[in-house]
Parts: structure tokens; C-alpha cells; sequence
């Protein structure tokens, strides 16, 4: 091979070798800020929210470590799918350090309610992304079963026993005009799955059980 082609040769192997190099930064830069759904940018360890003294509801998160982090959105819902927003704090940004961060909810919601977290990257280009939905319930005598997503969107929703009711638990749902659209009975069970075709629409949710009968409405959209 004469020392020509060798130059051409070596100075195509160094073109492929730039091309490459250059390609794998931009990979490297792009899969750096790609988020996957449901996980927070700042490296979320934990999120969670319970009942405390005097029924206030304390929603405390850490986080591994965050960068460009703007703050962050406590919002709580009363159905578990619209939210709205309850208190605002600023990020410490402290990168590569855990921190600790609580909020007390002093008027929360009775019955069950749901809290989730929203962090804001307002520093860099305005992105955000949620925290896992936490379910908490606080005293309320006067609700013994909860339904849930309200309104639901399709024809499945659950409903939850606020308390352990022995024996059997008979459901039934009926339309506006007091019509029967479906009856089911359950076992010992504290939470159950409702999946039957209802068209968009109010019904109302009765349970009958040992303990207690009640009626809930519910939003079918």
C-alpha cells in the first residue's frame, strides 16, 4: 500500500473515530435529562404522608440530591385524580447531600385524601414531573367506606372499608331514577375493584354490611 492511500486510510479512521466520540456525548447529554414517568428529577428516596396528632395530615419527603432544582408543590386531592395545590417549598439544592423535607397539613380533608408531590425545574427550561400518589385517611365517624378515583373515569373504581367488617359485604349501585344497575357481595374484604359497563353518568353506591349501611355517590364519566 503506498503511503498516500496509508494517509487516506488513517485520516478517514480518525474522521470515524471524531464521529463516534462525538456521537457518544450526545447520548451520554441526552439520556442525563430524560425522566422517566412518575419519577421527580432531583433523585426522590422517599414520599410519604400520614395522619398525625390532633388529625393534621404531615407529608415529608428526602431527596438523594438535587441540581437546579426550583421547589417543590405539596397538592392533595379528595379523589385521587384532581388536585390542588396546598403549600410551596423552595429547594435547598444541596447536590450530592440527603435533605429532609416535611410539611404539616393543619386542615386536611376528612375521611380519605390524597397527597402527591410536584417538582418544578424552573432554573433551566420550566420542567416538572410527580411524585407516587400517597393515600391517607384521617378520622371521620361519619364515613365508613370511601370511593375511589371519584369521578371515575370508565366504569372501575374501588371502594374502601375505613374499618375490618366481618361477614359479608353486599354493593349495590343504582342509577338517578333508583333503578338497580348492579349488585355484588364480597368477603373480608377491605378494599374491592368494581368493573361493570355503567354509561357516564351520577349513580349512587349503597353497602350493607354487619356493621353499618351507607350510601356514597359516585361520578361515572
Amino acid at each position: 500500500m503506498s503511503l498516500l492511500h496509508l494517509s487516506i486510510h488513517k485520516w478517514i479512521l480518525s474522521g470515524l473515530k471524531i464521529i463516534f466520540i462525538t456521537s457518544l456525548f450526545s447520548i451520554i447529554s441526552l439520556s442525563s435529562k430524560a425522566q422517566l414517568p412518575g419519577q421527580i428529577p432531583v433523585n426522590l428516596k422517599t414520599f410519604k404522608a400520614r395522619t398525625e396528632t390532633n388529625n393534621m395530615v404531615k407529608v415529608f419527603w428526602t431527596t438523594f440530591y438535587e441540581k437546579d432544582n426550583g421547589y417543590f408543590e405539596i397538592q392533595r386531592s379528595a379523589d385521587g385524580v384532581n388536585f390542588t395545590v396546598v403549600a410551596r417549598i423552595a429547594g435547598i439544592n444541596l447536590y450530592g447531600i440527603t435533605t429532609d423535607y416535611f410539611f404539616i397539613d393543619s386542615l386536611p380533608l376528612k375521611g380519605i385524601s390524597f397527597y402527591r408531590l410536584k417538582q418544578l425545574d424552573v432554573v433551566i427550561d420550566d420542567q416538572f414531573s410527580y411524585s407516587p400518589i400517597e393515600r391517607v385517611r384521617s378520622a371521620d365517624a361519619r364515613i365508613s367506606f370511601d370511593i375511589f378515583p371519584n369521578p371515575a373515569p370508565g366504569a372501575e373504581f374501588k371502594i374502601s372499608l375505613l374499618k375490618n367488617v366481618p361477614g359479608n359485604i353486599d354493593i349495590m349501585v343504582f342509577d338517578q331514577s333508583g333503578s338497580l344497575r348492579l349488585q355484588k357481595q364480597f368477603r373480608n374484604n377491605n378494599t374491592v375493584t368494581i368493573n361493570h359497563h355503567l354509561k357516564p353518568g351520577l349513580y349512587n353506591v349503597k353497602i350493607t354490611c354487619r356493621e353499618f349501611t351507607e350510601t356514597r355517590r359516585i361520578i361515572i364519566q
